[in-house]
């Protein structure tokens, strides 16, 4: 079967954007199937390059990221990026593009970024798949015209429906983990700190039915004051999005380590090392995601658990689904949050084992893809 996997990478060519795709083309992969990797620039691209932190319209430092990260993962042969403004191909030329396109079994669009053009509704089986529940939800209840769900023969979502404002079948699914990808790495150096990548506000509050659904901003405003609270340092890769320069400046005023994310996340290898200075994450969700009860679940955690590392995720309605404990822990209070990191803390060794076993019974990238087939 051949199987396309679009998503958009290129625009913001950073390790982040790049898992949450690329996991799905490995998954399907591994499962025995011809994979490729579409990204479409978009007739109006937005593109930033994170070596010099100008924008980049013409998306070149993003192919260059695509080129490197994407042959470091066997797909070097297999991958395009359309710049739709110049007709540009880089990495498979147009035509290699267009028949894999006529023969293509499957497409699946992760994040629902890909503007559905013919070629791409050509494909018998379109799969669009939801990471933003909630906030993808709202924004097709209220028109928006960037997103197309009866494009999509299937609609899966991160959350677990019913979610405000829903106006599809959206069926629950989750990150895929190739699990070959991510080993466990060695224990974290005494006194490390427990860490996570994030933003402030990603994008403003949106407001359905009178309720509104915030941003991470309103959830990281809630654990102000973990420090004090924590026997462990607390370190946040955070920027992008509307405000994160004050937003930072008040974590540091409640003892958080901040940093740039963008040495963070330039790569693989240095995403892989952030991780592996570790004691575990503390992960903080958007507000709308908890507020509503989604049950959405991080990918970025999934890349914590993977390695060895613990984590202390706030609680979305994820613990309805997966278990809570050991290795993985929620809380809902900040009081909850430090008495969960000392937890690891007393015990990190048999914590650091759970969360591995969470990834591999949970989020196994090959099961996780499978089943999507299974259900399309």
């Amino acid at each position: 079967m051949k199987v396309v996997v679009c998503g958009w990478v290129a625009g913001f060519p950073t390790a982040g954007f790049l898992w949450h795709p690329v996991s799905f083309a490995l998954g399907f992969r591994d499962l025995g199937h011809e994979v490729y990797f579409l990204d479409d620039s978009g007739d109006d691209p937005y593109c930033w390059d994170p070596v010099t932190g100008d924008v980049d319209p013409s998306g070149r430092a993003g192919s260059r990221f695509l080129a490197r990260e994407l042959a470091d993962l066997g797909l070097a042969g297999s991958w395009v990026y359309r710049h739709i403004p110049t007709g540009r191909h880089d990495g498979m030329t147009a035509d290699q593009t267009a028949t894999v396109l006529a023969e293509a079994d499957v497409l699946v669009d992760v994040s629902m970024t890909t503007q559905m053009r013919p070629e791409y509704l050509q494909v018998p089986v379109r799969i669009g798949i939801d990471t933003d529940p909630v906030f993808t939800q709202v924004r097709i209840a209220r028109g928006d015209a960037g997103l197309h769900p009866d494009s999509f023969t299937r609609l899966f979502t991160f959350g677990r429906p019913p979610l405000p404002a829903a106006r599809h079948e959206w069926l629950p699914t989750r990150q895929p983990v190739p699990l070959d990808r991510w080993p466990v790495l060695p224990p974290a150096a005494e006194g490390a700190p427990f860490t996570s990548v994030t933003t402030w506000q990603a994008y403003p509050p949106v407001v359905f039915d009178d309720v509104e659904y915030g941003a991470k901003d309103v959830s990281l405003r809630a654990v102000l004051d973990l420090p004090a609270l924590s026997r462990a340092p607390l370190r946040l890769a955070m920027g992008g999005g509307t405000g994160h320069q004050k937003g930072a400046e008040l974590m540091r005023r409640h003892g958080w380590a901040v940093a740039d994310p963008t040495p963070v996340t330039i790569s693989t290898a240095a995403y892989r090392s952030w991780v592996a200075g570790s004691a575990g994450e503390i992960g903080v969700a958007k507000h709308g995601y908890v507020s509503a009860r989604s049950g959405w679940f991080s990918e970025r955690t999934c890349t914590y658990l993977a390695s060895g590392r613990p984590a202390v995720v706030q609680d979305t309605g994820w613990t309805d689904w997966l278990p809570s404990g050991s290795g993985l822990l929620s809380y809902r209070t900040v009081q909850e949050a430090a008495a969960a990191i000392d937890a690891v803390l007393d015990d990190p060794v048999p914590h650091a084992a759970a969360a591995r076993r969470i990834v591999e019974d949970h989020f196994a990238a090959t099961a996780v893809c499978a089943d999507l087939l299974t259900r399309s």
